[in-house]
This record gives C-alpha cells, sequence and structure tokens, in this order.
C-alpha cells in the first residue's frame, strides 16, 4: 500500500510541477507564456528551426535514426533509435543532442528539447543566447547518441564470428525425451 501510495504521489507531483509545453501556429508556450518559435525545416524531414520571438534564429534541430539491436522490444521491433542533433543556427555547431518526445497524442516531439532550453535558463529575456549556460547544458548532456552510435560501428567491423552448427538429427530412429 506504501509503495501505490508513494508512486501516486510521484505522479501528482510531476504533473504539478512539470512545464507545461504546447505548440500552436508555430509558436511554443511553456506554461502559457510565448517562449520561441518552431518551424519544420521544409527540406529535411523531421528537422526544426528554433527561432526567437523577435525573429533571430536560434537552432537547428537535426533528425538523424540507426538500427541498434539492443533496443529491440515488442513495441520498437526494429531497434530504431532516434534523436536530435542541437546545432547553431547557421550549422557550423553541433552542441548536444537530446531524445525525441516520445508519446502516443498531444505533444510535439520537439518538446522535450523545449523544456531543456526553458529549464536550463538558455535564452535571455531579450531573446539571446546565454553561451555559458548553454555550455554548462552541453556538458550534462553529451553526445549519447553519437557514442553508441559509433560504439555499434566499430564494434561490428569484422570482428565478430558467426558459428553455425549443423542441428539436423542424425540418421536413423532417434527419441528424445524432456523437451
Amino acid at each position: 500500500m506504501k509503495k501505490k501510495l508513494f508512486g501516486f504521489a510521484v505522479v501528482i507531483s510531476c504533473s504539478v510541477f512539470g512545464q507545461k509545453v504546447k505548440i500552436k501556429k508555430d509558436i511554443a508556450t511553456v506554461d502559457g507564456k510565448e517562449f520561441v518559435k518552431v518551424f519544420k525545416d521544409p527540406v529535411a524531414e523531421d528537422s526544426f528551426n528554433i527561432i526567437s520571438l523577435n525573429g533571430k534564429d536560434l537552432f537547428y534541430l537535426k533528425f538523424n535514426n540507426y538500427n541498434d539491436p539492443k533496443e529491440i522490444n515488442y513495441s520498437n521491433k526494429g531497434g530504431f533509435v532516434s534523436y536530435f542533433e542541437v546545432m547553431s543556427a547557421d550549422l557550423d555547431t553541433v552542441y548536444f543532442e537530446t531524445d525525441l518526445t516520445h508519446c502516443l497524442v498531444g505533444c510535439n516531439i520537439t518538446d522535450n528539447f523545449i523544456k531543456m532550453l526553458y529549464g536550463g535558463r538558455i535564452l535571455k529575456d531579450d531573446g539571446s543566447i546565454d553561451i555559458n549556460r548553454l555550455e554548462i547544458l552541453s556538458k550534462k548532456v553529451g553526445f549519447e547518441y553519437s557514442k553508441k552510435r559509433n560504439e555499434m560501428t566499430n564494434a561490428t567491423n569484422g570482428t565478430n564470428t558467426v558459428i553455425i552448427q549443423d542441428s539436423r538429427p542424425r540418421n536413423g530412429f532417434n527419441i528424445s525425451l524432456g523437451r
């Protein structure tokens, strides 16, 4: 009973204290206050431009994916892993990588990134980027997905040996018990 009560308290506190992110007409609001503009990139699929409310380009979210056999489960049969590379608006610098927001109904895949910007106070009141806080956030979040992808490609460069054993029954009369 205590575990159920504790779980209920955690769910309630997360729903009360979590930021409510909504995107309507390309404007992302956090807790009812306009925060940034989010535009889907017309050229690259599932990539986004993040623009300040006064029209200054801030970030570019580049969609990436790969297949990881370790991520295969009942809802992800192909082991599909997707993430955003958070880049500067001029596409010269990759700051960090972030997970997509996964939900069934009622959210946008950019919600996770917008919560990070808001919670990390990356944007100043005038809509410009606070570089010091962006560097701190970049160090906290890092490049987890690139590291995993590189480890996978380095591990599968031909060093694995697969031995296939012939499992046909031998000639004659065979009785298998206990199988």
